[in-house]
């Protein structure tokens, strides 16, 4: 949130800002940044994520809109994102010990830089990127509480279970109902759920593939806490001498 102010107020100096998220075959901690969104010019603008095939002259007219309306774009995009051909976008070959594509620093190249690049030769705009790797699974003075209890129970089951003598299974936890928000703890295979993924649902996207939906804030509500307040100062540009 605070990354997308300072992206809003630098707009004279640069044009656009991506953010890159760890996530390479799933979009749920991208689209999460859509929780900060308070006001219709709030970063982010758009949000890409690996549940849909990237295509760069939509990307190039996505941005090309947003500029035009905002003047200035900020962009989230997972770092798993692929071509329809199954080509990721940053461009690694790189493999990790299970033949995952290794993406970010990891891979040696990344999707912000390669989307940056196709922004400053289309447009010839100024930006910039971040790319977080393991900060984002390291933000323990950002936990929320529900987590920390969520969490704790898992556990607490995990436990449980292995004194009954289960094995090979995880726990899991289901919804029942966004509001008021109610949960259960499951169980499943551990075969189901070892190095996958679980896919956002389609409707938890925009029409376009670029944003998430309102289902999908819903559904964020009961797993956030009130972010901070900060000021907005009315921009009133000064007259000139």
């Amino acid at each position: 949130m605070q990354a997308g102010f300072l992206a809003r107020d630098m707009k004279r100096v640069d044009q656009f800002v991506i953010y890159q998220t760890i996530g390479r075959d799933a979009g749920w901690l991208a689209a999460a940044t859509a929780m900060a969104k308070k006001n219709e010019d709030d970063a982010p603008h758009l949000i890409y994520a690996p549940e849909f095939d990237f295509d760069k002259e939509k990307f190039l007219a996505d941005f090309e809109k947003v500029y035009n309306q905002y003047g200035w774009v900020s962009i989230v995009c997972g770092e798993g994102i692929k071509y329809a051909d199954g080509t990721p976008v940053s461009a690694s070959q790189t493999r990790d010990k299970f033949s995952n594509i290794e993406f970010g620093a990891m891979g040696g190249t990344s999707v912000a830089i390669n989307m940056h690049r196709m922004i400053t030769e289309k447009f010839g705009f100024r930006g910039e990127f971040q790319i977080t790797e393991s900060l984002i699974m390291s933000a323990e003075d950002r936990v929320v509480k529900r987590d920390i209890e969520e969490a704790y129970r898992c556990g607490v089951r995990a436990v449980e279970l292995a004194k009954e003598g289960v094995s090979c299974m995880m726990v899991s936890v289901q919804r029942i109902s966004d509001d008021p928000y109610q949960i259960q703890y499951d169980q499943v295979p551990l075969n189901d759920v070892a190095v996958k993924a679980k896919p956002m649902p389609r409707e938890y996207f925009n029409g376009e593939g670029n944003f998430v939906s309102d289902r999908f804030i819903e559904y964020m509500k009961p797993l956030t806490e009130p972010l901070p307040q900060f000021v907005r100062l009315k921009p009133i540009p000064a007259k000139e001498l």
